[in-house]
């Protein structure tokens, strides 16, 4: 699959990029949803990993505009945030996005990744 990553946190986004790599996917790395979202334009991933909160451009704002563009319309979506329930409420997050809290797993998000690339739906 080919995968962008949106995740401000430098060591972080490496780590998941690497793990993602190693798993057999094609990744990219932006730090902003500003990043990803030009990323994505040219692209056109099968998959974006994102966090919620970060500089220029936030993860939901980032999701919102993705939707805005044919082909990436409807594209599936991670998150992996340390936002609580009712942040990603007032963010206008739709509850079928998959979300992993901080600090993740690495193992769960091989199954979101792994349900995401067979088309079925995550929850963890």
């Amino acid at each position: 699959m080919r995968i962008l990553i949106a995740e401000d946190d430098e060591m972080l986004n490496a780590l998941l990029a690497d793990y993602l790599t190693e798993l057999g996917h094609s990744v990219k790395s932006a730090a902003n949803g500003k990043e990803l979202l030009l990323l994505a334009l040219t692209e056109r991933p099968d998959l974006v990993v994102t966090d919620l909160h970060m500089p220029e451009m936030a993860g939901h704002s980032m999701i919102a505009m993705l939707d805005m563009y044919p082909g990436l319309s409807g594209l599936p979506v991670i998150i992996i945030s340390g936002a609580t329930a009712a942040e990603m409420a007032d963010m206008g997050i739709p509850k079928e996005i998959p979300v992993l809290p901080k600090p993740f797993d690495f193992a769960k998000i091989a199954l979101a990744v792994e349900r995401v690339s067979r088309g079925r739906e995550y929850r963890p």
